[in-house]
């Protein structure tokens, strides 16, 4: 099997099955779980959708990530494994913020490849993903505390749960600051661009304000 069709029957694994958590979470009359769940096929579609229309291609293992990310996220929120295994909440936070960093650390470095306004030092770039990943946390945090409020969902048990989240969100972009860098190593800037079609879409910007 080549990789464009392991990548195509991995997506539709994923998709199928965050589709049947909402149903099973309509069926179970779990509406919070169904609405996550639909939120988050919503979320994993959106590389596809950017593909089809040729705007972006966001690379695969960047877009299994999210898939696995979203996928754990809403088993334990169907079958209430936060509730049940301690260090669920942990790994699903590890996970998202990792991916989170990850776009960041992509995104940063089109960026300065791009923009010439912008200059980041090679030796910066550790320290902007991990302040990029504490600031999402808190973004993060501050809008769970909303939903509990509004919704009584139970997102946040006790500021000090809230804290190990945070602990952890900061884990996460420590380990890409590392990884990052050392990534770049073997993987061009350049291939990377090239993988997501940045060039297109530099091009449509460049044109665009042209004809503006």
């Amino acid at each position: 099997m080549n990789r464009a069709k392991t990548e195509k029957l991995l997506s539709h694994f994923f998709e199928g099955s965050l589709f049947a958590m909402f149903l099973l979470g309509l069926f179970n009359g779990d509406l919070y779980a169904a609405f996550s769940a639909l939120f988050g096929l919503g979320m994993a579609m959106i590389p596809w959708f950017l593909k089809k229309e040729k705007i972006l291609t966001v690379p695969f293992e960047l877009n299994l990530w999210i898939f696995i990310a979203l996928f754990l996220h809403n088993l334990g929120v169907l079958v209430k494994l936060y509730d049940t295994i301690w260090w669920w909440d942990k790994m699903t936070h590890f996970l998202s913020t990792s991916m989170i960093a990850a776009f960041g650390f992509v995104g940063i470095v089109i960026v300065d490849k791009y923009v010439d306004a912008i200059y980041l030092p090679p030796k910066f770039l550790p320290f902007f993903i991990i302040v990029f990943v504490g600031a999402m946390g808190v973004f993060w945090e501050i809008i769970e505390f909303i939903i509990d409020k509004t919704l009584s969902a139970g997102m946040q048990y006790s500021l000090s749960d809230t804290v190990i989240d945070l602990v952890f969100d900061n884990i996460a972009g420590i380990v890409v600051a590392i990884l990052g860098p050392i990534y770049l190593r073997y993987r061009s800037i350049d291939a990377i661009v090239e993988e997501m079609k940045v060039e297109d879409v530099v091009r449509r910007i460049t044109t665009r304000s042209r004809n503006n």
